[in-house]
């Protein structure tokens, strides 16, 4: 970058597009910002190459600034990406010793702060600096000490994120990805996949990302710059949590609907993709288009001594030629926080801090708040700040240290008539393990002298001489795992036929109604229904018939889930029933899972490949049953079988990594007070596994699962997870909110039952005379 008598960076670009911003540079420079894509060799100052250069006896095409310059800068006449990329030749050259790299790392921060970032993630390729006999190890510890020295003298927060090479062997790309796992303590807080896309498929480099899911490592990747959505979608299934530039993401709107709903952000380098002709003008890239459909986006720089730019200067591009305003800026600053590949308390607070302080450097200058006020519930959902609140409190205080808190505590009991009004959806409802003891009775006497169904039953059904009888041995209080065997079979008995399921269906729905759940997902196997005289086809029609019935009532909203079981289906089996999911997404089959008493292991996941590929190429929704007793089913399940949601996770508690991973991406874990969650997780005497995971920012999702097992009910058992766990009025309203917000409808319609939990709560909440602030906006 060229440099002024201050030291600070001339934007060129964002000098000229300025002109038409609202926000001038000079306030823009003031907000907090997060830098998520920027590269150390594209970062380095003119006059420090030079001084390098001199140093070390390196031989330049000038030592003159400004005539360096031209062939540093490609702001001008950049011809494309090969023009773009020949200054690095340059960059890299002053860059292979140790406290070269230290240097450039801290002059980056350096220029960074000036330029108003409170957080940075500096991406480099180790391998690209050991042209002069360094190790990688020596050129990780350079780096690491110029992070250390960055964080101890500026006001930031900086990352590293090591970069793999598409165009280098697979073999160098493996030993990058282990070496970010290895310096993971000292401030790398992720991998990334850069160069060349086409001919150099993410696909090849398997082992580097078998590692990096393995290890729960952060992923960006660099795809859909200079190639088409498909390397977008190579990324993705290889384990991208990011993805750098995206361009191409917008050829199909499948996959950009897959990366709304999943919430994989887009890094958008709008003067980058201009300079290397990826675009002919700045209105030609996507930005807007995503953003308005709810995608994640971010602004960066990528290489800002080539580009000649300032983060700032790409907020004032974005402004003056996609017309977004006040609070669509902040949301673009919230966004790139939210992006962070930091753990979950830090980023947390970072969002709050950047959302209070913007708020704060809009309201001096005097600019109309009002349309962050009409957002205000995203800001409430996402950061826990209520805007209003913080505007009455403002000037008041020095709200930083609130970090958008009520000033009051709310220390209300929670009650079983509170936990009874409160609106409940509940995302795991097992069809043949959910209707009511006293329906299972009624159709038990339907049949009780019907041979061809007596046949199913594993025991002699006359010695259910009354309900009461019938209800011991389903609803056994000292159910062993054979016991509870026994009743599902019983249970599942009673639905072979048309009448039965409808009849059943019917009765899951009015006890769900009746305990105030708005939405529900009811997790079917039509196979299990089969075996009188109804074919899956017919199962699934019934099925189908039934949800669309009772959704026309405007009572409640229903979402199947198709699965296959983990013990019965062979992978054959289990490819079929996907299909089958997959053909009904229109029909409201929001996901595929696969439950059972045993998980699926990581040596025998492979056996069901087909499956998972053919989810991840349809987008299509899994949740799956794993780390019921080992952790490996838990790494295998999120990262190979790419599971949206986790069921049970009873072992996830034991590795804290894992659970903050679990936590910063929001997995959501469904879970129960269940035999099976008692029985494997006893070694938690203190607290109980619920209170854990909240702890850990975990979004818990409390599900019934098979509720006809246990004489309490979604209330009673909510009541005691509330007593057992200690959780306060805080803790019960976001695990009352959790499943509204990470079922499997779209992000339209989860909008919607979000908005509807929220109008709703509030109205309990008053009824109860509960204040709602900072519990609940509407």
């Amino acid at each position: 970058m060229i440099e002024i008598e201050n030291n600070e960076p001339v934007n060129l670009t964002a000098t000229t597009a300025s002109k038409g911003s609202f926000l001038p540079l000079d306030i823009l420079r003031k907000l907090p910002k997060a830098e998520l894509h920027q590269h150390l060799d594209g970062s380095i100052n003119v006059s420090t190459i030079i001084e390098l250069a001199k140093e070390q006896n390196i031989e330049l095409p000038s030592y003159d600034p400004e005539v360096l310059s031209t062939y540093v800068l490609k702001d001008k006449d950049c011809n494309g990406l090969v023009h773009f990329l020949e200054a690095f030749s340059i960059t890299l050259k002053v860059m292979q010793k140790p406290y070269a790299i230290t240097r450039v790392f801290y002059e980056v921060c350096e220029n960074l702060v000036k330029d108003g970032v409170s957080y940075v993630e500096i991406r480099f390729s180790p391998i690209l600096h050991v042209e002069q006999g360094l190790s990688l190890s020596e050129v990780m510890n350079a780096v690491c000490d110029g992070l250390a020295l960055a964080e101890f003298k500026l006001p930031i927060k900086a990352r590293i994120i090591v970069c793999g090479l598409r165009h280098l062997s697979p073999n160098v790309t493996k030993d990058l990805a282990e070496i970010a796992w290895r310096y993971r303590h000292k401030g790398v807080a992720g991998f990334d996949l850069a160069g060349p896309e086409d001919g150099f498929s993410s696909k090849y480099h398997k082992q580097a990302f078998d590692i990096v899911r393995d290890k729960a490592l952060n992923c960006t990747i660099h795809s859909g710059e200079d190639s088409n959505y498909m390397s977008v979608f190579d990324s993705i299934i290889c384990g991208a949590h990011r993805i750098g530039h995206g361009i191409a993401v917008q050829q199909n709107q499948d996959l950009l609907n897959h990366m709304i709903n999943r919430r994989i952000p887009i890094e958008c380098c709008l003067t980058s993709n201009l300079q290397i002709k990826a675009l002919k003008h700045y209105k030609d890239h996507p930005i807007r288009k995503y953003f308005d459909q709810n995608a994640i986006v971010t602004l960066c720089c990528d290489n800002p001594t080539m580009s000649n730019i300032t983060l700032s200067g790409e907020f004032s591009v974005a402004i003056e030629n996609f017309d977004f305003n006040i609070e669509e800026v902040l949301r673009l600053i919230d966004y790139s926080f939210a992006s962070a590949f930091i753990e979950a308390p830090m980023k947390s607070t970072l969002r709050k801090e950047a959302v209070i302080k913007s708020i704060r450097i809009f309201k001096e200058h005097g600019y109309d708040l009002d349309p962050i006020v009409k957002n205000k519930n995203y800001y409430f959902h996402e950061t826990g700040i209520d805007i209003i609140h913080e505007l009455s409190v403002i000037e008041k205080i020095n709200s930083q240290f609130t970090l958008g808190k009520c000033l009051s505590p709310i220390h209300s009991p929670v009650t079983m008539e509170f936990l009874k009004a409160m609106p409940k959806a509940d995302l795991q409802s097992r069809f043949d393990g959910s209707v009511s003891l006293s329906t299972c009775w009624n159709e038990l006497q339907l049949i009780k002298d019907d041979k061809d169904f007596k046949k199913l039953f594993p025991i002699n059904i006359d010695t259910f001489t009354s309900f009461d009888k019938f209800r011991e041995t389903i609803q056994n209080p000292n159910h062993s795992t054979g016991s509870i065997a026994l009743s599902k079979d019983i249970m599942n008995a009673l639905l072979q036929n048309e009448g039965q399921l409808e009849r059943g269906f019917d009765d899951i729905i009015k006890t769900a109604i009746d305990d105030n759940v708005k939405y529900i997902e009811i997790a079917f196997r039509p196979t299990s229904h089969t075996k009188i005289n109804l074919t899956k086809e017919q199962v699934l029609n019934i099925i189908i018939e039934k949800k669309n019935e009772w959704e026309n009532t405007g009572k409640i909203k229903i979402g199947l889930i198709l699965f296959s079981s983990s013990v019965s289906d062979d992978p054959i089996e289990c490819l079929s029933n996907a299909k089958v999911a997959i053909q009904n997404k229109s029909n409201g089959i929001v996901g595929f899972g696969i439950f059972g008493t045993e998980t699926i292991s990581p040596s025998e996941i492979k056996h069901f490949s087909q499956t998972f590929d053919l989810l991840k190429r349809h987008h299509f929704n899994l949740v799956q049953n794993s780390g019921t007793s080992d952790i490996g089913s838990l790494v295998s399940t999120i990262h190979q079988a790419g599971a949206a949601r986790l069921s049970g996770a009873f072992q996830l508690h034991k590795y804290p990594r894992l659970m903050s991973y679990v936590g910063n991406y929001r997995i959501p874990v469904e879970i129960s007070l269940t035999k099976k969650l008692k029985s494997f997780t006893k070694d938690l005497s203190f607290t109980t596994p619920i209170r854990h995971l909240l702890d850990n920012n975990v979004p818990v999702i409390i599900c019934s699962f098979r509720s006809s097992l246990y004489s309490f009910g979604r209330t009673e058992m909510l009541y005691e997870i509330v007593k057992n766990a200690q959780l306060d009025l805080e803790h019960v309203v976001r695990l009352f909110k959790n499943p509204f917000s990470f079922n499997f409808q779209n992000l339209q319609e989860r909008t919607k039952l979000v908005n509807l939990f929220n109008e709703t709560s509030i109205q309990v909440l008053q009824n109860h005379k509960i204040t709602s602030q900072n519990l609940i906006i509407n």
